[in-house]
């Protein structure tokens, strides 16, 4: 394994409110996430990792690089080692989408559907009968509270953005509650001892932004 600690070295990044430092970008894995506040210093950030890669001989695939402006547009074409660099309305990072909208539209639709493919994988555990309930339980509040919460600092307090993921994983809580359709969810949960997604992804926005 190798690390890449110098790749932000004479980026100017941006200013973020309560911390004393600038913030060049994001770093994890193989990906890199450069942070900018107008064209001119985004430009200026692609040709510092222009000059970097050049230097340790790196080519790097503009073609599966974006660009997602804030607030704004850009004013010119923006390039990476004689590249272009083209525009995204949506982007993904570390499973999180995010828009140029800023909205959390994407996150909450990317959310549902993962919940709706664990459940469906584990349907036929949630069914069966030789499984003690409280183990279903854990996983209702080990596995898909957390896949459906994930990002949750950013969409909690709304019980209308919640609304469709909750839709979701109570299909599996009437599963292991044996109830249909007409029964009250909230009772229910609260039986259970499964907390609601709303409450969970609440706990988790004010805890981030305190």
């Amino acid at each position: 394994d190798f690390y890449i600690n110098d790749i932000f070295k004479g980026v100017r990044g941006v200013c973020v409110p309560g911390l004393t430092s600038r913030i060049p970008g994001l770093l994890f894995a193989d990906d890199a996430v450069l942070l900018a506040e107008s064209s001119a210093d985004l430009q200026a950030a692609l040709d510092t990792k222009t000059e970097w890669s050049d230097t340790w001989e790196i080519a790097v695939n503009a073609s599966k690089c974006g660009i997602m402006t804030i607030s704004g547009e850009l004013t010119t074409d923006m390039s990476l080692q004689g590249q272009k660099v083209n525009s995204t309305d949506q982007y993904t990072y570390l499973g999180y989408t995010m828009n140029s909208k800023w909205d959390v539209s994407g996150t909450i639709k990317n959310n549902k559907n993962k919940v709706k493919k664990a459940v469906y994988a584990a349907y036929s555990f949630l069914r069966r009968t030789d499984v003690l309930t409280a183990i279903k339980i854990k996983f209702i509040n080990s596995v898909l509270m957390p896949i459906g919460c994930y990002g949750g600092e950013t969409f909690g307090m709304s019980e209308a953005r919640c609304k469709p993921i909750q839709a979701e994983i109570d299909k599996a809580i009437r599963l292991v509650a044996n109830v249909g359709k007409s029964a009250a969810m909230e009772r229910t949960r609260d039986e259970l001892g499964i907390i609601s997604v709303l409450m969970r992804s609440s706990t988790a926005r004010e805890r981030a932004y305190h």
